[in-house]
């Protein structure tokens, strides 16, 4: 009944639903006071729905196209943009009326661009990507690689402690800035081990493959676990909670393609390590600024589950440019494309994206994120937020390629990863960027520690 779902059809669909849907949102369902707290509830739950109807609809068909990449960028859409405004977590008195209707017009008109690119043929895959994904990865070598990538993973924080174990596990618990391996605004020679916690990022999708092809209940499997619970404690540590959904996703949706027949078993996984991220995700907001310690003392400082502020900073930039402030044309780009130079090599890297919005709002001492969407009507307005969703949909086209390489040598790990990528790029073009470095270092890692690529179709 619901066949219009699979593949591009599905994609057209999720187009349609989402244009219908910022329609409802932006003018049916938007309320004539959007201010108080709670208002925007109605709004956010139409939008939503309209962007990830069509994800539901596959889950609830058992669709084939069900592990499309498009499925979840979809999702990070309404993790990222409007959770937030579906539990009505805080008032939206800082933006206009105006600016948050066309801010969830922005964010309507970006999915739908997205649904749209995932309609298109995939791009020709890098042959550095081809060449991982086609690795073959048999038990022998995940186990081989997992102990390898835990202390690549592990090297920088042990190296800032000077190789002292017991002082390195003395910071978990404590503020995120007062650990030796923090990172300054402005890196230097230093910035190269920075990079090493990368390796680690590979470790719950490894350990999730481990344990598909192994159980649960063998030697090397519980190493693999314990490796992969201490790294993701020091990168909770350092307060990146998409860090963690990251790597804990990409797990997931290891354990998922390694366990194509089991359904339900699948949809429970899912459903479970969604609630613990996002307990996680809530406990390290909680800690990361002031330690453990002080949140025993205080308690929660939230009463719902607080994501990001997103929505309300991309109302804020609409409302302010360009009637007050220009475009900042290929500065907020350039800013994230440069990230990975090192400033040792080019001393006057930017140092922003052009747009200060801290400062725009009167807020001192902090950074504010307006996710992907928010960057790029910074950049050119409208035309730069449906040229960047529809880029976000053919990169998820293209992703679909990594799957259906790696399903034929059993390697799903660069699929998975490249798909967290693309749902943690949705914060922000930085993070598309930054996320990017644990592609390149599996890559790294797997080039010595796997057989050479078999030949693919």
């Amino acid at each position: 009944m619901f066949r219009f779902v699979d593949g591009p059809r599905g994609a057209w669909a999720g187009c349609l639903f989402s244009l219908v849907a910022t329609l409802l949102a932006s003018a049916m369902w938007f309320p004539l006071n959007p201010a108080p707290q709670g208002a925007l509830m109605a709004p956010g739950v139409v939008l939503s729905l309209g962007i990830i109807l069509v994800p539901a609809l596959r889950l609830a068909t058992g669709s084939p196209s069900l592990t499309n990449a498009e499925n979840l960028v979809a999702a990070g859409y309404v993790l990222w943009l409007l959770v937030d405004l579906i539990q009505g977590g805080y008032a939206m008195d800082d933006a206009s009326t105006e600016g948050l209707r066309l801010a969830l017009v922005a964010v309507g008109v970006s999915a739908a661009a997205m649904w749209f690119g995932a309609t298109r043929k995939p791009w020709a895959l890098p042959k550095w990507l081809v060449d991982g994904v086609s690795r073959p990865l048999d038990r022998v070598t995940v186990a081989r690689a997992i102990p390898v990538c835990f202390l690549l993973g592990m090297s920088n924080y042990l190296y800032s402690v000077n190789f002292d174990i017991p002082a390195m596990f003395s910071y978990l618990g404590e503020s995120r800035w007062s650990a030796p391996w923090g990172r300054g605004q402005l890196g230097g020679w230093e910035a190269f081990r920075d990079q090493a916690p990368y390796f680690g990022y590979v470790l719950p999708a490894l350990t999730a493959l481990l344990i598909a092809r192994r159980g649960l209940f063998k030697f090397q499997s519980v190493l693999a676990l314990v490796c992969t619970g201490i790294m993701l404690t020091f990168l909770a540590q350092g307060g990146g909670r998409r860090l963690v959904a990251v790597t804990v996703g990409a797990g997931l949706m290891v354990w998922v393609q390694a366990n194509p027949s089991k359904r339900f078993m699948n949809v429970v996984v899912m459903a479970c390590g969604a609630i613990a991220l996002a307990w996680t995700a809530q406990f390290m907001l909680n800690v990361r600024t002031q330690g453990y310690q002080d949140f025993l003392l205080r308690g929660s400082e939230y009463d719902y589950l607080h994501i990001d502020d997103n929505f309300l900073r991309l109302a804020q930039i609409i409302d302010l440019v360009p009637s007050k402030r220009p475009y900042v044309g290929s500065q907020q780009v350039v800013f994230a494309l440069v990230r990975p130079v090192p400033r040792v090599f080019w001393p006057a890297k930017p140092v922003n994206p052009g747009f200060d919005l801290p400062s725009e709002v009167g807020m001192r001492g902090v950074s504010l994120s307006s996710s992907i969407v928010g960057e790029w009507y910074l950049s050119l307005g409208w035309i730069a937020v449906i040229f960047g969703g529809w880029l976000h949909g053919r990169l998820a086209s293209t992703t679909n390629s990594l799957r259906d390489l790696g399903n034929q040598v059993g390697n799903p790990i660069i699929y998975s990863l490249s798909v967290m990528v693309l749902v943690a790029g949705l914060r922000s073009m930085q993070e598309l960027v930054l996320m990017s470095y644990a592609l390149v270092a599996w890559w790294a890692a797997s080039h010595f520690l796997t057989p050479k690529p078999l030949p693919t179709r």
